[in-house]
């Protein structure tokens, strides 16, 4: 049963996220609002928070506003009323979409998908427009397959599929989203040379401690290929990137438009200057000095579109030192620190910090370019084939 929020916590909400937002939002380059326009937009959010007559409308409200503000660490959700996804994820290929990963046996990766609930794809990313932060369309295409749910109560799905012979229907039912993730998968890809570590998330502490004690059991090994495909982030794994790092690395360039808020993020270290328009503060950190790595051997690391946030920390120092060979796809783009407020069951950040490379490159709404590009076909995915996975021991063999 759907709570009501009275009119006074609707009006407490509104004027808290403008005044986040006013204080801390790092990211007006990439808004669709401009800043001379704040307040008009102030003014008919709490005209349309009085209108709202359920939870489900001012919810959607909310979440348009952060969407205009086109920032991923950005948000506005209901915490109390979760609704589950459809237990796949589907990547356009080649003007189709196909299967990526599913839950369910009837979908295989590399199947073809038609319709969901008698819409394409392409109608249901459009449905999700008004709600989708992302401005690069090929995160687009991921970020409406999370946003669709939420808008949508149904919880029965008829998904129209091509298994290549003929075009089938399976209906599957919603899951609750579980806020537990997979832990890390650890194997031997050479036994006792080549090591494999997926990391799928960075939300748990206990999925690093697990990354970190694989990495030093494998510490003799010749080479190591860490996964990070699909891993959205978390806590940015400090120690597993100091078991793997044996020279120094540079940290990313900050700007904050709190200057308080980032001086404090600084200790007083490094570069700090403030913008000569006075609309916040620079920082350039110190380099980060090696402890004793527990791996020193090669080291490659795999990435794709939805490889963002803390799994970003950890792959752009990688990448910057030529630690690692890094392959795949351009990252998310998406970093940052977020300031964070909950009331009346719902959720709301800002994101406070904009990143950008180490010698100034943008990196926000850009991502993090792999040395080597690799792209997906559906018949890799029908296949089973990891060509990304193929071509990193062939490049660690060849550097050894």
């Amino acid at each position: 049963m759907e709570h009501e929020v009275s009119l006074e916590d609707r009006l407490w909400m509104v004027g808290k996220m403008f005044a986040m937002v006013e204080r801390y939002f790092a990211h007006w380059e990439d808004s669709r609002i401009r800043p001379d326009a704040w307040d008009d937009r102030y003014t008919a959010c709490l005209a349309e928070a009085v209108r709202s007559s359920t939870r489900r409308e001012f919810d959607l409200m909310m979440q348009r506003l952060v969407a205009d503000l086109g920032n991923r660490h950005t948000w506005f959700r209901d915490t109390s009323n979760l609704r589950g996804d459809l237990g796949l994820r589907l990547r356009r290929l080649g003007g189709r979409w196909y299967v990526v990963r599913s839950a369910h046996a009837a979908l295989r990766p590399g199947t073809a998908m038609v319709t969901l609930n008698g819409r394409t794809p392409e109608e249901w990313m459009e449905e999700a427009r008004l709600y989708l932060r992302s401005r690069d369309e090929r995160l687009r295409e991921e970020e409406w397959q999370r946003v669709i749910p939420a808008l949508v109560d149904d919880d029965l799905w008829i998904l129209e599929f091509d298994d290549g012979l003929r075009r089938r229907s399976v209906t599957v039912c919603r899951t609750l989203p579980d806020s537990r993730k997979e832990m890390p998968e650890a194997r031997w890809l050479v036994p006792d040379r080549v090591a494999y570590l997926r990391v799928p998330s960075f939300a748990d502490p206990a999925y690093e401690e697990a990354a970190v004690a694989w990495v030093t059991r494998v510490s003799s090994a010749d080479a190591l290929v860490v996964d990070v495909r699909g891993n959205t982030g978390g806590a940015t794994p400090t120690k597993l990137l100091r078991a793997v790092m044996e020279r120094p690395w540079p940290w990313w360039t900050e700007f904050a438009a709190d200057v308080g808020l980032l001086w404090r993020r600084s200790g007083g270290e490094g570069e700090f200057s403030i913008r000569p328009d006075g609309s916040g503060a620079v920082w350039r950190p110190p380099y980060e000095q090696p402890e004793e790595p527990v791996f020193r051997g090669r080291l490659a690391v795999l990435v794709d579109r939805a490889t963002g946030s803390s799994a970003e920390d950890f792959v752009m120092p990688l990448l910057v030192t030529k630690r690692a060979i890094v392959l795949g796809e351009t990252t998310s783009g998406s970093t940052g620190q977020p300031v964070i407020f909950q009331h009346a069951g719902f959720s709301m950040g800002v994101g406070a910090i904009r990143a950008s490379l180490p010698d100034g490159r943008a990196f926000e709404n850009v991502g993090l370019r792999p040395d080597v590009f690799v792209e997906m076909s559906p018949d890799d995915l029908s296949s089973g084939r990891d060509l990304a996975l193929a071509l990193a021991l062939e490049l660690l063999a060849s550097n050894g």
